[in-house]
């Protein structure tokens, strides 16, 4: 009996080993040399058929596991590959590759100055646009709304985040930059100011929604308290709940950041693709580009160095994007170990 297990184990860790090593051989390949092997697909499938058949429960478990830990592995799968095709971008140079100011495909000089600068000022003005109204939204719905207009109003700012980013490149497009030229009598399209506006408004359901679930998470009984001492109901809001969802407030700004940061279509829609800093580098009525914009823009067209210097881009990028995202998880940990003392 003894011996029937340890064969039958041996051939589950037989059958497993190959489908793992096999399933990384079809990673390795797809990525160093964009190419599919189809054998190595044919023996991940049927590999996971047999697993099955065989052994039914151990291969349910692996496969639960796998779904499970999918985002984190796409995540690493996704660094992995950022990094070996957009490290090379940083061997040169990397000081000139980001904080120079010329970009010129035709003689292989690339630098992300122009580009990081325009993310800064898109990202600024969105935040600017996103933050206060985010916030205000959310306390208005966690504190002063009636149940019906909360159960309208909380959907209907969410629907914005379902709203593709092509349309709101669209209507950015067609109505802001136009209405933009006319107004303050410019003739550039694409400035700066225009995808400030409309990442403002797709940012605002990330911060709506992350602030007023910290405002709800703050316990009734310090309002209550505030209250009782005789205050209005806006000093006990704006007092005690507001320091006391400050964290969860800084970490839906963070996330709206982010999410204005990584913006592409819109973006590439509506801005003027110039890889120059502006002149001077305060006037967001001058055409520009982002990293995003710049990425969406060329990735198809460029080869060589100049793809080195795209996924350069990206990984900087998706640091920075990572960043921001570890940071709001870190700020919002510490919300949530600040009420379970209290």
């Amino acid at each position: 009996m003894s011996e029937r297990l340890k064969d039958a184990l041996n051939l589950r860790f037989l059958l497993g080993a190959t489908v793992v090593v096999s399933f990384t051989l079809l990673f390795v390949f797809f990525v160093l040399f964009q190419s599919f092997n189809f054998y190595l697909f044919l023996i991940v499938l049927f590999g996971t058929v047999a697993g099955w058949v065989l052994y039914e429960d151990s291969t349910a478990k692996a496969l639960l596991f796998a779904a499970s830990t999918s985002a984190g592995t796409i995540l690493v799968l996704i660094a992995v590959f950022l990094f070996i095709r957009g490290f090379p971008a940083f061997q040169g140079d990397p000081l000139f590759f980001i904080t120079g100011s010329t970009w010129h495909v035709y003689r292989d000089i690339y630098s992300l100055g122009p580009m990081i600068w325009g993310s800064m000022v898109v990202t600024f003005g969105a935040t600017l646009i996103a933050a206060p109204m985010g916030v205000s939204a959310a306390i208005f719905i966690g504190k002063f709304s009636p149940e019906w207009l909360r159960s309208f109003l909380k959907p209907a700012i969410e629907l914005l985040a379902g709203i593709p980013s092509v349309v709101y490149g669209f209507i950015g497009f067609v109505l802001l930059n136009r209405a933009i030229m006319n107004y303050f009598d410019i003739a550039n399209m694409g400035q700066y100011f225009a995808p400030s506006i409309i990442l403002g408004f797709m940012a605002l359901p990330t911060i709506t929604s992350v602030a007023e679930d910290a405002i709800d998470a703050v316990p009734e009984h310090l309002e209550k308290g505030a209250l009782a001492l005789g205050v209005t109901k806006w000093q006990a809001i704006k007092e005690v709940t507001l320091p006391s969802a400050s964290s969860g407030i800084m970490a839906s700004l963070i996330l709206g950041i982010g999410r204005a940061l990584g913006e592409t279509m819109a973006v590439t829609m509506m801005i003027g693709h110039k890889t120059a800093f502006p002149n001077p580098l305060y006037d967001i009525f001058e055409p520009g580009e982002t990293l995003t914009s710049l990425i969406a823009s060329q990735i198809g067209e460029a080869s060589g160095e100049a793809t080195e210097a795209l996924m350069g881009a990206g990984l900087l990028l998706f640091f920075v994007v990572l960043v921001l995202s570890i940071a709001s998880r870190v700020v919002q940990s510490r919300l949530q170990r600040r009420f379970k003392r209290g």
